[in-house]
């Protein structure tokens, strides 16, 4: 019976987005949001960084977030030298994917540079 109880409630908090925010109704998402380092708002896969003076969400080095490479909404670079392999996203936006470039040359690349962003 108590076992039934905690899979109907685990259920539940899954079904409402409890486990994982869902990137589209975050207040965060959005074109080049910073990040909280305290309470961290990143995902647990893309660590609240900073960058010249700026924090954002960013990935670990190869990665970059699911869905649309050039959609800099929700992932983009930096151009800023020595920093262009960096894939950094929108709170809450999860850096699942490898990239199809994850080593040498233009690490990444299908992910597009944002200029808008502060860097």
């Amino acid at each position: 019976m108590v076992a039934k109880f905690i899979v109907v409630a685990l259920a539940a908090l899954l079904a409402t987005g409890f486990a994982r925010p869902q990137e589209e109704t975050s207040p965060y998402y959005g074109l080049c949001q910073e990040c909280i380092p305290s309470p961290n708002n990143c995902d647990i896969t893309a660590p609240c960084s900073s960058i010249l003076g700026n924090t954002y969400c960013g990935c670990r080095p190869g990665y970059r977030a699911g869905g649309f490479p050039g959609d800099v909404s929700r992932q983009w670079r930096l151009n800023i030298p020595g920093h262009e392999h960096r894939v950094w996203v929108a709170p809450g936006v999860s850096c699942d994917h490898l990239c199809n470039n994850p080593f040498g040359i233009n690490v990444c690349g299908e992910v597009s540079f944002n200029d808008q962003c502060k860097a």
